[in-house]
């Protein structure tokens, strides 16, 4: 298993461990995983799971973590249906602080919040929404790659505010570490 993955089963666990019985739905765990990788992005300049992120029927997922969170891993996590049980502890050092940091702003932010309130909120962001009209056509395919540009778009909607945590100064200068980054990551894979 590689550092990615690694990362996502600890994210999945961290997430698990503080629902109720350790058992965190799949669709709300998504959710969770996706606002920590946007809020991190938007104030340090990087995604924490650096996953490939899709707009789906019911909003953003993360998809390696989708796809690892449809099967348990003994000894890790059991997952039955939509739950995902933990079976053991977070391990914490495959995280840096400000990974730890934002995931738990966002457990006490949003964690409260049922699955559903959860989808209808990841609604209310530009980078779901430049595929809503296709998302709700069933002509259309279901699934669509996310611009992850569109994560630095503030969401329209009042009800969503994140100016406790950063401000757009801090979005604009972690947009412009992004972009130099994956310049350099572009130059170097060239």
């Amino acid at each position: 298993m590689n550092i990615q993955q690694k990362k996502i089963e600890n994210i999945i666990l961290y997430f698990a461990n503080r629902a109720n019985n350790n058992t965190i739905d799949r669709l709300k765990l998504m959710k969770l995983i996706w606002l920590s990788d946007r809020l991190h992005l938007n104030k340090y300049g990087r995604l924490i799971i650096k996953d490939r992120y899709k707009a789906l029927p019911n909003g953003p997922i993360a998809s390696t973590a989708l796809d690892m969170s449809n099967y348990s891993l003994p000894e890790v996590y059991d997952v039955d249906g939509y739950n995902i049980k933990a079976k053991t502890n977070c391990q914490e050092d495959y995280f840096s602080k400000s990974d730890l940091k934002v995931m738990n702003y966002i457990w006490e932010k949003y964690g409260d919040m049922d699955t559903f309130e959860l989808r209808d909120f990841s609604h209310l962001f530009p980078e779901w929404l430049r595929y809503e009209k296709e998302l709700k056509a069933k002509t259309f395919p279901n699934s669509y790659d996310i611009v992850i540009q569109d994560f630095f778009e503030t969401p329209t909607s009042d009800n969503i505010d994140f100016s406790d945590f950063y401000n757009a100064e801090d979005s604009e200068l972690s947009e412009q570490d992004f972009n130099i980054h994956r310049s350099i990551q572009s130059l170097l894979k060239a």
